[in-house]
């Protein structure tokens, strides 16, 4: 359930979690002011099949939004980098996945290690929709806070309960999110990964052209596949599709790296 206060996180209900074992890896990144329970569902279903999963929680994240308020994108990126080294240590070949803002740090890593084997990504942004986006340079200068809407865009609207995100979010880090999205959207010519990009057409909170334009921009990339959904909204992990999303974000993964071709871990 979206917290509406300053007041933190039961830290038991959001903390970070690993999940199964083998030679392949998987980072499943949580989106801004959001946690790892938005992909416990999918991290299952890839543990199943023999990949070793592992969700962080980002930085300023799972705790409260003033915490939030002191880290800078180059934090979350910095956290996404150690998390992939981790699991790269123990792991032949290590696929990344993120949902909203966790896709776009997931192709930002893409973009800067060649050790990614494969993406996929939910939701991602590359801009920021809305009047207010522009200003953000300056509004986070005379507004602190920005209060999360009661407007649900999931097909399945009792799904927000399963989602663990601040309700109040510090425009300043809105505006890190719009820095972010400014780097990762002329960076994209570099992701050589394959990547699967999946967007909700109900989505109110990042426009779904977002997905057709990552698509376009992956020019260098070793293959992609854009998948539209007409009935998800935005948390794509918990809504309508969640279940054949994460077959085919498995079905993805076992193409790029298949199980009968991964060597032991390459230890550190």
């Amino acid at each position: 359930m979206t917290a509406r206060t300053l007041a933190p996180f039961d830290p038991d209900v959001v903390r970070p979690w690993s999940l199964g074992e083998g030679p392949r890896g998987a980072l499943l990144i949580h989106g801004f002011a959001s946690t790892p329970p938005e992909l416990r569902r999918l991290g299952e279903t890839l543990a199943a099949s023999g990949f070793r999963c592992h969700a962080p929680v980002l930085p300023g994240h799972g705790t409260t939004p003033a915490d939030l308020e002191r880290t800078r994108w180059k934090d979350w990126a910095a956290c996404v980098g150690v998390a992939f080294d981790d699991l790269a240590a123990e792991c032949s070949d290590v696929m990344v996945v993120g949902q909203s803002m966790g896709g776009t740090l997931a192709l930002h890593l893409a973009a800067h290690d060649l050790r990614v084997r494969a993406v996929a990504t939910l939701a991602a942004p590359i801009w920021l929709s809305g009047p207010l986006a522009p200003l953000l340079p300056v509004l986070k200068r005379v507004v602190r806070w920005h209060r999360a809407g009661d407007d649900v865009d999931l097909w399945h609207p009792d799904a927000v309960e399963e989602l663990h995100s601040y309700g109040i979010r510090p425009t300043r880090s809105i505006d890190e999110l719009r820095r972010l999205c400014a780097v990762v959207r002329n960076e994209l010519a570099q992701v050589r990964a394959p990547v699967l990009v999946v967007h909700g057409e109900r989505d109110r909170s990042i426009d779904p052209r977002c997905a057709r334009e990552i698509a376009r921009r992956l020019v260098d990339s070793a293959a992609v596949k854009l998948e539209l959904l007409p009935r998800s909204g935005h948390a794509i992990s918990v809504d309508v599709d969640h279940q054949s999303v994460n077959t085919e974000i498995l079905q993805w993964f076992e193409r790029h790296a298949p199980a009968a071709r991964a060597a032991a871990p390459a230890r550190r």
